[in-house]
């Protein structure tokens, strides 16, 4: 329904006169990667603030993207099939990973540790919509990627409150694993 969509969307913009097929076809995946983020965005707001769990949620969310946008991950087809992934992975690191007690922190720093070096190999794993052909822009992102996992290792490493810290490293652990399962094309 989103690429159906994005796909009347790009004929709106681009009138039959324009005929450079490859910027339509370049505005057409623009549209239905926003149409498609946006929805599955929304509809994770108002899933997490109806359950009253949206603190975690952000928390979450925001550890996430700022690995994820660098080191990749598992991609799905269809938006509803992403939607239900991505509800899953965020009811494990906002709603489960919470009510876990604290465990000691060898724990933590063997989760991070394991993180890094996963992210070092691994990333990052591109879509096949989006692929990085450049070997300087693939170290750029991979050195990124392992950067915002040491950060938030040491942050999180150092913040007091139990669900929080839970929540960070439970989603630095289930993105890294992401990585693992992925099989990378070389």
């Amino acid at each position: 329904m989103i690429d159906k969509l994005a796909l009347q969307l790009t004929s709106f913009i681009c009138t039959d006169a324009y005929n450079n097929a490859k910027d339509r076809a370049r505005i057409q995946y623009g549209l239905s990667i926003f149409l498609s983020e946006g929805f599955k965005i929304v509809s994770l707001i108002l899933l997490f603030n109806f359950i009253h769990n949206e603190k975690y949620f952000y928390f979450s969310l925001l550890v996430l993207m700022s690995i994820r946008v660098f080191a990749g991950g598992v991609h799905v087809t269809g938006a509803l099939n992403c939607l239900l992934l991505t509800i899953l992975f965020f009811i494990c690191t906002s709603v489960l990973a919470p009510l876990m007690p604290r465990l000691p922190t060898v724990y933590y720093l063997f989760v991070g540790i394991f993180s890094l070096v996963i992210a070092l190999v691994r990333a990052p794993i591109c879509s096949v919509r989006r692929p990085i052909k450049d070997s300087k822009k693939k170290l750029q992102y991979k050195l990124t990627a392992a950067s915002f996992v040491t950060l938030w290792t040491i942050i999180l490493l150092f913040l007091q409150s139990t669900p929080y810290v839970n929540c960070g490293f439970s989603t630095i652990f289930m993105q890294n694993i992401q990585l693992v399962l992925v099989k990378k094309k070389l």
